[in-house]
């Protein structure tokens, strides 16, 4: 999903399925598609430049970014409030709670089962698989 940018309509082009927004007809949401999701995690990435990181060199931004991307992959839904604006409309914020660490490892570990983990060369992780290959 994206608005009507039109960078954003030849990225669209590598994927099966690609949706569009038209904000200059102020059409910001229809039915399920939106760009409320790719904007909030814009604002997230700003955010934790501005307040944890401060400054990220153009060497190691892959890896701040991965980090900032896992942290908002690793949340779940926790419930719904109603909240209104300034003039009085109503609206439903989603509300979102962070994954327990415990709970991230139950998945790596699933995977991992049999196999070995190693570190990558850029801080990852690397799942081996359990099957010998020659070659």
């Amino acid at each position: 999903m994206s608005d009507e940018a039109k960078a954003f309509m030849a990225i669209g082009e590598s994927f099966a399925a690609h949706e569009t927004v038209n904000h200059t007809s102020r059409e910001y949401v229809r039915d399920t598609v939106h760009v409320n999701s790719v904007e909030g995690f814009n604002a997230r990435v700003r955010r934790t430049i501005a307040g944890v990181f401060h400054h990220i060199s153009p060497e190691l931004a892959d890896l701040y970014f991965h980090e900032i991307g896992f942290r908002w992959s690793q949340r779940i839904v926790t419930g719904q409030a109603v909240r209104k604006s300034r003039n009085g409309r109503e609206g439903i914020k989603t509300l979102w709670k962070r994954v327990p660490p415990s709970l991230q490892l139950l998945q790596v570990f699933r995977a991992a089962t049999g196999r070995q983990m190693r570190r990558s060369p850029d801080g990852g992780i690397i799942i081996k698989s359990a099957v010998a290959a020659f070659g």
